[in-house]
Parts: C-alpha cells; structure tokens; sequence
C-alpha cells in the first residue's frame, strides 16, 4: 500500500515538471515571436527593404487584400544648387632668369639649387677692380667738367678772351668817352685855326686822333656784341659737358651694383647656371632661375566654363597630403579650351562621361591662389580641385521622387486630378544630396511623389496625402 502511494506521489511530481517546461517553451516562443514581430515589423513594411516587395511581403500583401497603398506627393520646388566643379592640376609658379650683366670673373657663388631666398639678397659677387677704376675715373672727369665751367662764369683770359662781356661792356665805355674827347679836341683846334691861335697840323693830328679813337670804339662794339651772344653758350656748353660727367658717374655707380648680383623676389632657386672662378663671357647670360608665387591651376571641364567666376571659393587636396584639404580662391579663369586633363594635351579620345561614345577631355585652365598653409607647397606637385558653384533658383524635385537618372534622363510619378498615378518622364540637369533639377517635364502646378518607388505600378490604388512642398 505504501510502495503504491509512493509511486502516485513521484508520478504527480514528474507531470508536474513536464507542465512547467512546456510552460516555459511555450512562454519562450511567444517572447520570440514578438521580438522577431518587433524586429522585422518595420523592415517588413520598409518600401526600402528586399522582404516588402517579396512574395510574401508587405505589398502582396496589400494588393491581394484591395488595401490602398499610402504615398505622400507635393509640388515641385525651386531650389538653389550648389553643383561641386571638379578639376585635376599641378601647382605652378613664375619662373625668374636672373641675369650675369658684367663680363667679368665670378667672385663668389652665395647660394645653392633649393635654397629658399629673400627679394633683394645676394646670389653672388663678381670681380669688380675694372668697374672701380671707371668710377674713380668718371669722378676725375666730373671734377674737370666743374673746374671748366667755373673758369666760364669767371670769363677766364687763358681760354675764352672773347667771351667776356664784363670787361667789354667796360672797353666800350671808356672808348665812348675817348671819343668823345677826340670831337671836342678837333672842335676846339678848328676855332683856335680860324682864329689863327693854331696851327694846321695841329688840327690834322687832332683828327687822326679822333679817327683812330672811333675805330677803336667801333671794335669795342663789335667785342661786346660777341661777348654777350658767346658767353651763353659757352656757359650752357660747359654746364653740359658737366652733366655728361654726372650722367657718366651714376652709370658706373650703376654698373658696381651689377657686380653683386641679387635676387627679384622672394622664392626658390631652382637652378644656378654659373660656378666660382669661371669668367662671364657675354653680358645678360642667365646665372640663376628662381621659382616664386606658386599656385594651383586646375583643368575644368568646359561645360563649367558660365559657372566659374573670379573670387570663388574652393579646396585643393595633394596627392602628396592624402587627408589633408587646403583652401582656395579662383584667381583667374583662363577662357582657352584644350584637348587637357590635367597632362600633356591627349592625342587619343576618352570617355568621362559614360555616354560610351567617344569624347575628349575639352578642359580650361584656372588658377587658384592657396591660403596660407603649415605644410610646404612645391611647383609641380598634383592634386585635384573642388568648386561650388552656385546656380540660380529652379525647378527641382526631392531626389528619392525620380528613378533612373542617367544621361540626363530621369522617370517620376504624377497624380493626376483622378488620384491615379501617370508615369512621366523628365530632363534633369544639377543633382545634390537631396533635390534633382527639373529642366523639362514638370511645371510647378504638378503633384509628385515624394518616394518613387520602383516597386509601385500605375495601376496600384493608392491613398494620397498632398503637402505642401518644401520652399527654398
């Protein structure tokens, strides 16, 4: 009776833990179908994701109970692209002949290829005993010339007798006295003669007298008429020679400065064409090349030719900085379109833009000026360029309402005024990351959908909300 009572009591026991499993296991599986129902719910109504448009997704679903599919649509928007210009280049720079004027010995070489060097010092120094020896020479003459036209304004009796209108003007006025004189002497002997106070000869020698001092006062005026039309000239002779002499001293002075040559500009010497101890044989030769105000000069495309303006903003990023991004401003748009991408002017066709028919890379130059930068910037390093450009305010949809962009061709989906979708076609121009540009197709009067799915058809019934569009 016992034994019997004590297998009733393990039985019930062992019933009992088999209900609290199954419990368990059925309480388990209800957790996980929820969670699985919370986790896939949303992806299984995602019009995005592959399980809504399966065989048993969400829109079979649909369809096949009559629901109405639920799309928002609006009106086109007139948005303001800011389209990105994309450019490849190399950084350029003004390259300086300094030239090697004197014909002479190189003295001393001050500076190697890849020194960095400042505008006004000095390259090298040139021999300089031969363009010493000229100046001092060139002083000497200055003197001289000085000394002359001293002895000019002076009317010195050594050199220029004639040209001395002080002391003629003075001659001239003594013998006009003379003269004189001379009259009233012959006056006063031809009274005294019909008087018979005098003699004839007396008289006679009275005019001979008077003769001889008129001939000498006619020559007084003759000296002084040369004297004051000679002395300006002689004087203006003399101060020429003297700024001849002055002229000459500042060209040697000139010509010393040449013997120190030195640099135009700030920069970099890319090379140095002279060596120490080796003489200079024609005058002009290029001594050094110096490579100064680098920028950057990108090749555009020719279709941005209209949208790149002066004064744009713009980045830069080297192949020689990978992750490093410099910013620039257009400093010159130069308007000549080549057969360049960036390189050698090409001899063969490419395709950038996919067409698959072949085009050439028609590209212009433009010159970027770099901001001032903590890393050093050298000629001839590549990069690419990014522009934005800005367009003016136009048509445009939200980027998810159109399907098969490609070659400038797109599809949206337009209600009509029956609340049935009509599959439209339209040109594109400029797409950023949220609105495509409408250039033909729509006008603003049109609803569109927002989100064209690809998985929607013509047919489907739809529930459309209308908002209104987003205004820029």
């Amino acid at each position: 009776m016992k034994q019997t009572e004590r297998n009733v009591v393990n039985s019930r026991r062992r019933i009992s833990w088999l209900d609290r499993l199954l419990a368990l296991l059925v309480i388990g599986t209800c957790l996980a179908l929820a969670a699985g129902v919370f986790v896939l719910w949303p992806a299984y109504t995602n019009p995005q994701s592959r399980m809504y448009s399966s065989a048993l997704g969400y829109l079979k679903v649909q369809r096949m109970l009559g629901l109405k599919l639920s799309a928002e649509a609006e009106h086109p928007a007139y948005h303001d692209f800011e389209t990105p210009i994309l450019g490849e280049g190399m950084v350029q720079c003004d390259f300086y002949n300094v030239p090697v004027v004197p014909t002479t010995r190189v003295k001393r070489l001050l500076v190697e290829e890849g020194d960095q060097i400042k505008k006004g010092q000095v390259l090298a120094e040139l021999d300089d005993i031969q363009a010493q020896l000229k100046y001092r020479v060139a002083e000497t003459a200055l003197a001289s010339a000085k000394s002359q036209l001293q002895r000019v304004m002076a009317g010195s009796v050594n050199t220029m007798e004639a040209e001395r209108p002080e002391k003629d003007k003075a001659d001239l006025a003594g013998m006009q006295k003379v003269v004189k004189s001379a009259r009233d002497k012959v006056r006063m002997y031809k009274q005294m003669e019909k008087d018979g106070a005098s003699s004839k000869l007396e008289l006679v020698n009275a005019e001979i007298e008077l003769a001889n001092d008129e001939t000498n006062l006619e020559q007084a005026k003759i000296s002084t008429g040369m004297s004051n039309q000679g002395f300006p000239g002689s004087k203006e002779i003399a101060q020429d020679a003297v700024d001849d002499a002055q002229n000459l001293l500042q060209q040697r002075a000139d010509e010393l400065n040449y013997y120190h040559v030195v640099a135009p500009v700030d920069g970099v010497v890319d090379r140095v064409l002279i060596r120490n101890g080796e003489f200079n044989q024609a005058t002009g030769n290029t001594g050094f090349i110096l490579a100064s105000d680098t920028w950057f000069e990108a090749n555009l495309d020719q279709r941005a030719l209209g949208d790149v303006q002066e004064g744009m903003e713009a980045t830069v990023n080297f192949e020689s900085y990978p992750g490093h991004t410099f910013d620039a401003t257009v400093e010159r748009v130069i308007p000549i379109v080549t057969f360049d991408a960036g390189g050698p002017e090409t001899k063969t066709p490419v395709r950038p833009l996919g067409t698959g028919t072949p085009e050439w890379p028609a590209t212009f130059r433009v010159r970027l000026r770099l901001a001032s930068a903590d890393v050093r910037v050298a000629p001839g390093m590549t990069g690419f360029a990014r522009l934005a450009a800005h367009r003016n305010k136009t048509l445009a949809v939200r980027r998810d309402a159109v399907s098969s962009l490609s070659s400038g061709k797109g599809v949206v989906r337009v209600v009509d005024n029956s609340g049935r979708l009509v599959t439209t076609p339209v040109t594109i121009g400029a797409v950023d990351d949220e609105f495509v540009q409408i250039l033909s197709g729509l006008d603003e009067s049109d609803w569109v959908l927002k989100d064209n799915s690809r998985f929607l058809r013509d047919d489907d019934k739809i529930h459309v909300t209308r908002v209104v569009a987003a205004k820029e």
